[in-house]
This record gives structure tokens, sequence and C-alpha cells, in this order.
């Protein structure tokens, strides 16, 4: 398993498969149908803010097994170390229970350690079975984010 920066003409794949995720994770969003994902503005706004995002595939005997999407930024009120957030995250299906997601982590995890990162953080919709999976990975529940409409 390899981390691998996504290239700039595979931006469209990149994309593409991160539609299909999140198609999957409607399931899991009992908000989605209120107020529908967009596919094309999700692109638009990640391309016109890449400050410190880094978007990866996750690749397995050199085929694309999945991807993700972290960022780095400073941390608050202690500027002067860096935190991670690990805001997209996912396996395409043929490759899962493979033991590639647990990899994946470890090398994100690895390569934040190496470059002094603070701490890292993993967003996982309430209803997501996946969360599982990151607590299996020493990840804890910090805090819950509550919703409404005025």
């Amino acid at each position: 398993m390899t981390l691998r920066p996504v290239a700039l003409a595979e931006y469209d794949d990149y994309f593409a498969h991160l539609e299909e995720y999140q198609r999957e994770l409607d399931q899991y969003d009992t908000e989605a149908g209120d107020d529908p994902w967009d596919p094309a503005q999700h692109r638009e706004a990640v391309l016109d803010d890449m400050d410190g995002r880094e978007l990866l595939w996750i690749e397995a005997d050199g085929e694309r097994a999945g991807l993700a999407m972290v960022r780095v930024y400073p941390d608050f009120p202690d500027e002067s170390r860096d935190v991670a957030d690990i805001a997209e995250f996912t396996v395409f299906p043929a490759y899962r229970g493979r033991g590639i997601g647990t990899a994946a982590v470890e090398a994100l995890l690895g390569d934040h350690r190496e470059r002094g990162t603070h701490s890292i953080d993993a967003s996982v919709l309430r209803d997501n079975p996946a969360l599982a999976f990151w607590q299996r990975l020493g990840f804890v529940v910090r805090s819950v984010n509550t919703s409404r409409r005025p």
C-alpha cells in the first residue's frame, strides 16, 4: 500500500471517485435530502482553497484502491504547531476488508509523525459504521457537531 499525491491530470478521476463516495455517505447523513451535495460546487470550493490541502490516492499493488483528502493548518491557539484533518477517506468497495485502510491510516500517521504534526482529526458522520474503524486505530470522539435550520 502506498499513498501518492493526485497529479493535476488526475483531478477528474479523483473528483469522480469522490462523488461516488459522497453518494455512499448519503445513507449516513440524515440531513442529506434537505441540503443535497453538489459535486461541481464542492470541486470548485476545494480547488479554490488548496492551501494546506493534500489530495491523495491510496494504492495497492499499483492500482488505485481509495482516496484521502487531508488538510494541514496551524493549531489554535498555538500556531507554532500544525494539526491535520482527514476530511475525506475511503477505500473503494472492491478493496475493502484487506487491511488497506488500516495501512493507509498508519502511513498517514507515520508521515505526520515525521513532519511533527501535533494531532490528526478524522471527520466521520454520526451513523457511519466507519466510526468503529477509526476507533480501532486509536482515534477518540472529542466533539459532536449538531445542526438545524433556523
